[in-house]
């Protein structure tokens, strides 16, 4: 090529044509445009005279511009000029072969177009069959031989195709290679990334001492790589860092899907003189959960993309509510998520709305009972790679299901108390294939109650913790590819110490990891390369050359050709190798002296010869367009204003009739829990207000404390029952600051039972078993405070206990803890009478309550909610509508008034809890009723009348 100034010449002897620019002015100067012909009607007069040919004198000026401009272009066009500023030191440069050295690490890739640009542009110095070299500094397998000759038109091919790499650039490496290829470059060209990482100032004085150095740094601004990220419940931290401090300068990160779509963006702000800032994302839990990957808006590169793996990733957990936000800080729920915020996003709802956010595990505590429909759910959940921890408790002592990992006796075992010959135990070492094993076990955890497994071959292969008699604490089995796992206490302190120490926190994260199938301590196996990143940070399938790596190694690991950057699967679930792990970029800011540092613009190569001749067909085109009009061939008939005015509103008027007004309105998009994302309209409209469709039940239930009974099929009975209901309301009524309305008649299936604090039982001969429905609503009914009453009337007869085997059949899938009778000195007795018998109708029966914590001990705030008997209170309590008595009772009226303080007792036990539970009342109470120290005088208690006996 022939250098003129900062321009090359491909073809330099096309200028030649430039000297008949002259001739072309003469010829284009008397070739004016064809004249328009216009017709006269009065020419028909000169039709027989004879016609003269008369043409323009000279061209119009603007006329002969463009044709000589067109000319001009073309000329210089067909010289193949280009403009490169950089190559102008060709000219005393010494002759002989040129080296072209590209960084084609990941640092590379944010200014990759202007590096290969910058190689291209040297090629098109010198002469055209002059030798040129290429040495890549980014380890690969099959990387260029420096001693390849090749021509200036191959390697310009080669460079095209080049790209970089997902790994850095090892420089010592490239100079290893360039001296085993025993090249003597006469010049060498480096298209560098500008960065220090691996001896750029080494390698730059290397180069210089070999050949004249002429050096093209092209470092990205702003930032160079994410190098490194935090996550928390509800929020992600990334870290980023540039090379120049130079200057405050702002970014943009954004969160995104594996398949690159954007869920969020955060902005980032490089205070002047500062390498490194962060971008804090807040994103909800069920956006944060689709999140896989980070990057910085507008830089591709493998060095600006952090992958997301499943080590550094929140957990997101699911907690069942079993009705406990009432009382949170009496629940084993409040323990559960004490130890579960430090690392994990918690949602709370029932099963079928948790399983439905898809979460890494659910837990549920002391559920005995999980309706069928759940059943499937959870089974398919947990098949599908879900951990379901569930946590023991009176309940699911009581009685089991399916979803366990052991067999469980239907029984508890306590440990220590006045009736129990063993000691509290303690914790036993873990199993070395236990999740669990490296734990420290604090001294002083104790367990003083437990869940007993049954005799099982498998059960020592299923036990990740026991206690010191070998008993198991923590069993677990693999269902599909998901985990059932079972701890054999209470999440909560009742049975043992363990929700007090910060073991309990660290059990309940190995067991939601591994119920993944993931391993926290992964020292053995191996991760296999499952998808990779290439130069611009795209992510595709491992290619073949990628090898898995060793789980001891793997934190070790820098990104390589057979390790390129990624997701690994192994041992501890999903891993990322990140590009900028880490990265500290640092400029180059030592050059040698005598190398030539070139800017963007002398870098730049720009062949003109296309643009040229571009510019030339485009003004010939012009020409023959303005010639065709001027000859009048060609004939624009602009509409008029008005006409067109009136179209363009006509169009309106018929697009806005045709399109229907919902299509005119302006939507948003709400992701939804599975994923997918719903329109919703932001148009400003009125929402009208509901209607009365609320049943009049529930209004009145709502507005007013009311007691509710259970409709059954027999009608006699029902009515009994609401009698039996009136007259203890009118008892409240008088004797208590409680004011009941009239009762309702509940349908178990349909009615809104939360709203009846107290619910009557009145259980017919022969009643057909519950439907599922009514058994799950009932659960929920007596997970969130209700009380219900069961009365099965049958103490007709003397001196036989209560039978609550019937009511098997009649309540199976109910989820009750085990039942025990009232015992003394309960607060029962003393709600609000005090009293040691809770007769209805037929006196000395057994009442049943829930047996929570220890034989005798309350569990929580020791309030049973389920109420079991068979002396007939409805009838004891029955009256009619004037208030006389309906029902004969057979202890008389003594026993009558007894009954109707139990049901006193019994509504104020229900409202108020174990309010009377302690005992400070009580001397204030003898002294009420007249009891004297010094007179030895019993107390009297108030009879029906309300004087004392």
């Amino acid at each position: 090529m022939t250098a003129l100034g900062p321009f090359l010449l491909g073809a330099p002897w096309a200028l030649a044509a430039l000297l008949a620019l002259p001739l072309i002015w003469w010829v284009l100067r008397a070739t004016p445009p064809v004249p328009r012909l216009a017709e006269l009607p009065s020419l028909r007069l000169l039709e027989d005279a004879q016609p003269r040919e008369e043409t323009p004198a000279r061209t119009p000026w603007w006329v002969w511009l463009i044709r000589t401009l067109a000319v001009l272009a073309a000329i210089v066009g067909l010289s193949q000029p280009v403009y490169a500023p950089g190559a102008r030191s060709g000219e005393t440069a010494e002759q002989g072969p040129i080296l072209i050295v590209i960084d084609n690490g990941w640092p590379a890739a944010p200014r990759w177009t202007e590096l290969a640009n910058a190689a291209s542009a040297t090629l098109d110095a010198g002469d055209r069959d002059t030798p040129v070299h290429l040495l890549l500094t980014a380890p690969q397998q099959l990387n260029p031989d420096p001693a390849e000759r090749l021509s200036k038109a191959d390697l310009g091919k080669r460079i095209g195709t080049l790209r970089p790499q997902p790994w850095g650039s090892d420089r010592t490496d490239a100079l290893k290679r360039l001296d085993a290829s025993g090249l003597k470059p006469a010049r060498i060209f480096w298209a560098s990334d500008g960065l220090e990482a691996g001896g750029g100032t080494a390698f730059a004085a290397d180069l210089a001492a070999r050949a004249p150095l002429t050096v093209f740094a092209a470092p990205a601004t702003g930032p160079v790589a994410i190098t490194g990220l935090s996550a928390e419940t509800d929020a992600v931290t990334v870290r980023l860092a540039r090379a120049d401090p130079q200057g405050e300068a702002r970014a943009f990160a954004s969160a995104q899907t594996r398949d690159g779509s954007a869920i969020a963006s955060a902005e980032a702000t490089f205070e002047a003189g500062a390498l490194t800032t962060t971008a804090e994302f807040r994103i909800p839990a069920a956006a944060l959960a689709r999140v896989a990957r980070f990057n910085v808006t507008g830089r591709s590169g493998a060095g600006t993309v952090w992958l997301w793996d499943s080590v550094d990733r929140t957990r997101r957990v699911g907690l069942v509510d079993a009705g406990t936000a009432a009382q949170p800080l009496l629940s084993d729920m409040h323990y559960i998520r004490k130890a579960l915020e430090p690392f994990a996003s918690i949602s709370t709802g029932d099963i079928d709305t948790v399983v439905a956010t898809s979460p890494d595990a659910i837990i549920l505590s002391d559920v005995g009972q999980i309706p069928p429909t759940d059943v499937e759910k959870l089974t398919k959940w947990v098949e599908g790679g879900g951990a379901l921890i569930r946590f023991a408790g009176p309940r699911l002592a009581a009685q089991g299901d399916e979803l366990l990992p052991v067999g469980l006796r239907r029984s508890s075992r306590a440990l220590g108390g006045t009736l129990a010959w063993e000691e509290p135990q303690g914790l036993a070492a873990f199993p070395d294939t236990s999740p669990f094993f490296g734990l420290t076990i604090p001294a002083d955890v104790k367990v003083r109650q437990q869940v007993l497994a049954r005799p099982d071959p498998e059960l020592s292969h299923k036990t990740w913790a026991r206690l010191d008699d070998g008993s198991p604490l923590v069993t677990a089995d693999a269902r599909g590819s998901g985990m059932l796992v079972l701890f054999h206490v209470t999440a909560g302190p009742d049975w043992a110490d363990l929700a007090y120490s910060g073991l309990f926190e660290q059990m309940l994260r190995r067991a939601i990891t591994a119920g993944r199938g993931e391993a926290i301590e992964d020292t053995e196996g191996t991760y296999t390369p499952q998808l990779t990143l290439d130069g611009f940070g795209r992510l595709a399938g491992a290619s073949a050359n990628a090898a898995p790596i060793k789980a001891t190694e793997f934190a070790g690991t820098v990104p390589s050709e057979i390790h390129p950057p990624g997701l690994y699967q192994g041992p501890a679930g999903t891993r990322a190798l990140n590009a900028g792990a880490g990265a500290k970029p640092e400029l180059i800011r030592e050059w040698p002296a005598a190398a030539r540092l070139l800017g963007d613009a002398e870098a730049r190569s720009l062949r003109l010869a296309g643009p040229l001749l571009a510019f030339a067909a485009g003004l010939l085109a012009l020409d023959l367009f303005i010639a065709l009009f001027v000859a009048g061939r060609l004939r624009l008939r602009p509409r008029p204003k008005a006409a067109s005015l009136a179209a363009l509103l006509a169009t309106a008027a018929a697009f806005g009739v045709l399109l229907p007004e919902r299509a005119l309105a302006q939507y948003d998009y709400q992701l939804m829990p599975d994923g997918s994302y719903r329109s919703i309209s932001t148009e400003s409209r009125v929402v009208p207000l509901p209607g009365n469709s609320t049943p009049q039940k529930q209004i009145e239930a709502a507005l007013e404390m009311r007691l509710g009974y259970v409709e059954t099929a027999d009608s006699a009975l029902n009515a009994r029952t609401r009698a039996g209901l009136i007259g203890l309301s009118n008892i409240l009524l008088m004797r208590t600051s409680v004011e009941p309305a009239d009762p309702h008649a509940l349908n178990l299936e349909t009615d809104a039972l939360e709203l009846y604090p107290l619910i009557y039982f009145n259980v017919p001969g022969g009643a057909a078993p519950l439907s599922d429905k009514a058994v799950q609503r009932l659960n929920a009914y007596l997970r969130t405070g209700g009380a219900l009453l069961i009365d099965t009337r049958a103490g007709e007869t003397a001196g036989t206990q209560t039978d609550v085997t019937s009511l098997q059949t009649l309540l199976e899938g109910l989820d009750v803890p085990p039942l025990q009778p009232v015992p003394p000195n309960h607060v029962l007795s003393r709600s609000f009478y005090l009293i040691n018998d809770f007769p209805g109708r037929f006196a000395e029966r057994r009442l049943w309550i829930e047996q929570a914590g220890q034989p005798g001990a309350p569990r929580g705030d020791g309030v049973s909610r389920l109420f079991i008997g068979d002396a007939d209170w409805a009838s004891a309590w029955a009256v009619d509508q004037n208030g006389r008595d309906l029902y004969s009772v057979d202890g008389g009226a003594e026993q009558r008034e007894t009954a109707r303080r139990f049901g006193v007792n019994l509504v104020m036990y229900v409202l108020t809890g174990s309010y009377k539970d302690d005992q400070v009342h009580v001397p204030a109470l003898l002294e009420r009723l007249g009891e004297r120290e010094d007179t030895g005088e019993a107390p009297r208690f108030p009879g029906p009348d309300g004087e004392p006996e």
